[in-house]
């Protein structure tokens, strides 16, 4: 039997990797319902003609990886509808990972007026206050911000401490129209759900078949930076870890039924 098994074992191995080389299909289609997507393309939609969007990039490092094919969609969705983006952090995880993304985007062609670096502001919830104020005040404060008291939309990269919860709690009271879009990873869904169904929160990505279904309503595939890992890759990686465990379950049972045995013998 363990001769069989090691006789084809170069076979199967060259069909598995097959597999996870082959593109992206239909068959292990991991978009979810359109809902969530819907919900952030009306509010995009909606934006004026070179709306200034204040994005709030504090995702964290541990789980930024679930979270960015969806962020740069939706970057470059909001800069091809001729949108400013204004980034400013609260983390110093989340200003690297902006900084980042910010020279992606540079590199692409963009120009930089378009993609503001309005810094890196420490204090945690309090800083939260004190870019409100900032705003307020027509952007003072704010490094080479073109801010102006008409702001109307922040778009919201969670994942640390300071994500979506907070601004909510603290930011979306103090400026009067303000809506919050999100993006964060699925840990954070069982927080920030409340907040969407109040409606303080317009609304949230925050599951991968969520960020699956909104890359595909706009064409994920013709944004730059945004490729996404191939299913059947995926589903390999799945099964893999899956048969791992169980051998591990399985030798670790064992170990525990033969140790009885053994002592009984003795």
């Amino acid at each position: 039997m363990n001769d069989r098994a090691t006789r084809w074992a170069p076979a199967a191995l060259v069909v598995v990797l097959a597999l996870a080389m082959l593109p992206s299909t239909d068959a292990l289609e991991l978009a979810g319902p359109p809902g969530a997507a819907d919900a952030v393309n009306e509010v995009v939609d909606d934006l004026p003609p070179g709306a200034n969007v204040l994005v709030g990039f504090d995702p964290d490092l541990g789980t930024y990886a679930e979270i960015r094919p969806t962020v740069r969609t939706l970057l470059d969705d909001l800069l091809d509808r001729g949108a400013t983006l204004v980034l400013v952090s609260l983390t110093p995880e989340g200003r690297a990972l902006a900084l980042g993304e910010r020279t992606r985007l540079l590199s692409a062609g963009v120009a930089a007026e378009r993609v503001v670096d309005a810094g890196f502001i420490p204090g945690a919830e309090a800083a939260l206050v004190a870019l409100t104020r900032a705003i307020q005040d027509d952007g003072g404060g704010l490094v080479a911000s073109p801010l102006d008291g008409d702001l109307s939309l922040a778009l919201v990269i969670g994942g640390n401490d300071i994500g979506p919860r907070s601004w909510v709690e603290q930011v979306e009271p103090r400026i009067e129209g303000l809506e919050l879009i999100a993006v964060a990873p699925s840990v954070l869904l069982p927080e920030l759900e409340p907040y969407l169904e109040s409606g303080q929160l317009r609304a949230l990505l925050a599951t991968p078949r969520d960020g699956a279904a909104y890359r595909a309503s706009v064409g994920a595939g013709d944004v730059v930076g945004t490729d996404v890992p191939r299913p059947f890759a995926v589903m390999i990686g799945m099964l893999v870890a899956i048969g791992v465990l169980g051998v591990a379950l399985a030798s670790r049972l064992g170990t525990g039924l033969r140790r009885p045995r053994g002592r009984e013998a003795a």
